[in-house]
């Protein structure tokens, strides 16, 4: 089978690899869509702090059961499924405490095991969820950066009557922005520094959206949401500005919730952090109850993922995938297009 394979730093190969097939307990998954997100394209630059080359990527992805393990009653070869790509040991301290998300032995499929950019894949069978008639391949695959956007909403406490405000309107910066509505929060701004997005932001439920090259932030808030500011701050960017923002503009004992990705050590003011009694929290992945609460706001139309589609290729341009989405000229989410999903290969 063909699998596409981050080599090295910029180097993306078409491979060869013999076809897997399922052990106890899994499935093989026929790949219909996987897709590009910032971690890639950080391991893809050989600057991802956990992902170490070569690899093969892709954690965001959908596709068929055709064939299932040992053991495995819950699915049938046909059915389409989405899967949550962590790999946890289900035993360690965090585990036992409903937090497998931070699983003192964690491997995700695509960053430290192998990834979905392939014709098929194994993988445990409690990690696939069968897919409704109604969701279709490109909304399944980026149910996966929506469960992000779900955790981290979820972590900042947002609720209905909430002020929230977004650093970052990459995918889930735009994922987060619908999410919150979803949730009932009164009013969402959005910050970036693309107009394209911040436009795309305000189609997708932003009430505001500022660019802070261009407007003081501190104002814009005040000017929005009056003297009290945002209830809650979410970073999405994973950029050292972005970081110090949330710090100097948020109101004395709100929260900060981190969920981009850093490359690098970044600067924080902690003074501030102690003096004005502010809540700095990491946000990772997803856990109980996230993959299936994005599954359902797709469903019932609560969320649009589909307009942050960008781009698609197909598998043997995986190179051109990963270049163009590293190109931000235009490109927001890359899809690469592995097949149907509808049969064996």
């Amino acid at each position: 089978m063909k699998q596409a394979e981050l080599h090295a730093p910029l180097d993306v190969r078409l491979i060869e690899s013999p076809r897997p097939a399922p052990g106890p307990g899994e499935v093989l998954i026929a790949v219909a869509r996987v897709g590009i997100c910032g971690s890639d394209l950080h391991a893809y630059h050989g600057r991802h702090p956990f992902i170490r080359l070569p690899i093969v990527p892709g954690h965001e992805f959908a596709g068929t059961v055709v064939a299932v393990g040992e053991g495995v009653q819950h699915l049938t070869p046909g059915q389409r499924v989405t899967v949550e790509p962590s790999l946890v040991c289900g035993a360690c301290y965090h585990c036992a405490h409903g937090r497998y998300n931070i699983c003192e032995h964690l491997k995700v499929i695509g960053c430290q095991a192998t990834g979905a950019m392939g014709e098929y894949l194994t993988v445990p069978a409690a990690k696939a969820l069968p897919l409704p008639d109604q969701v279709t391949w490109d909304q399944a695959a980026l149910l996966e950066p929506l469960a992000v956007a779900v955790h981290a909403a979820r972590t900042a406490g947002i609720g209905p009557g909430a002020k929230v405000l977004i650093l970052g309107a990459g995918t889930i910066g735009l994922m987060t922005v619908q999410t919150a509505k979803a949730l009932g929060a009164e009013a969402v701004m959005i910050t970036d520094l693309i107009q394209e997005r911040l436009d795309l932001a305000r189609k997708l439920g932003a009430d505001y959206v500022v660019n802070p090259a261009a407007t003081a932030l501190a104002l814009a808030l005040e000017k929005a949401f009056g003297p009290p500011r945002a209830d809650a701050i979410i970073e999405c960017a994973g950029a050292p500005a972005t970081a110090r923002d949330a710090v100097r503009v948020a109101r004395k004992g709100s929260r900060i919730v981190i969920a981009g990705v850093f490359a690098e050590e970044v600067p924080v003011n902690l003074g501030l952090v102690q003096d004005r009694e502010l809540e700095l929290v990491g946000t990772l992945m997803y856990a109980e109850g996230d993959f299936p609460t994005a599954l359902a706001l797709v469903r019932d139309g609560r969320v649009q993922v589909e307009p942050l589609i960008t781009h698609r290729f197909p598998l043997g341009q995986a190179a051109k995938a990963f270049a163009t989405a590293d190109s931000r000229q235009g490109a927001l989410k890359v899809l690469i297009e592995v097949g149907d999903g509808s049969a064996p290969r």
